[in-house]
């Protein structure tokens, strides 16, 4: 919620952030927003941001019998519609976690490389909150492997922020490099990496599987060796 002064017209922008569009979005906003009218006692600007997916809709309301009850309007920004490249080059650099999430010709490799040398010409005390920020949006649209080929985990390991989900980055970047090492051993041995193991690897996210796993393709001389161990340390669902 932000209190705004336009040219002495004073009034209350409440905005509401959704990963994506929800049902019932537009009556929760209606309710917040007449609270707040209520408690300000002036005006409200509604505003919805759409991190991913598009919200079509701008209003709400509806009947009672023969009355009209409440015709609702709000401001909706989805992000896939904003033009990214040109707030990567010249928006402010606060803004750019959320460029990943905008509309891009570039791959999104290419997007991601950008906004983290984009942060960092930033102030250093400003880089580890913009590094953070931009994994984290950016994991609504890829994979955190992906992520973690551009942001190293040591570059936001100094916001504050960073604490409440550092297992689950840091994990995540352990158990992604043991796959890519007992991948690299298989080829190492066999000359090849058979299709489908790497997915069926990412499925895995037990560390010490993965570790036990890659000590078995350290030593595997036949692909059955291999998938022998692999069945008897994480057999397949059906």
């Amino acid at each position: 919620m932000f209190r705004v002064t336009e040219n002495g017209y004073e009034y209350l922008m409440i905005l509401e952030v959704q990963t994506r569009p929800e049902r019932d979005m537009a009556r929760r906003l209606l309710e917040y927003t007449a609270m707040q009218h209520r408690e300000f006692g002036g005006p409200v600007y509604p505003v919805v941001l759409n991190l991913t997916g598009r919200l079509e809709e701008e209003s709400y309301s509806f009947n009672c019998l023969d009355l009209r009850v409440v015709t609702f309007n709000y401001r909706a920004i989805n992000l896939v519609d904003l033009p990214g490249a040109g707030l990567l080059q010249h928006g402010p650099v606060g803004i750019v976690p959320l460029v990943p999430l905008m509309r891009h010709e570039a791959p999104g490799e290419e997007v991601l490389a950008g906004c983290a040398r984009r942060i960092a010409e930033a102030p250093p005390e400003w880089q580890a909150d913009l590094y953070l920020g931009l994994a984290v949006f950016s994991s609504l649209r890829f994979a955190r492997e992906v992520i973690l080929k551009v942001i190293e985990v040591s570059k936001m390991e100094a916001s504050p922020l960073f604490d409440g989900i550092r297992e689950k980055w840091i994990g995540h970047g352990i158990q992604q490099g043991i796959r890519d090492t007992i991948l690299d051993a298989l080829q190492e041995n066999l000359g090849f990496v058979p299709e489908g193991l790497e997915g069926r690897l990412r499925a895995i996210q037990d560390v010490a599987t993965l570790r036990t796993l890659h000590r078995r393709a350290v030593r595997a001389r036949t692909l059955e060796d291999f998938l022998r161990a692999l069945g008897e340390l994480a057999p397949e669902k059906n």
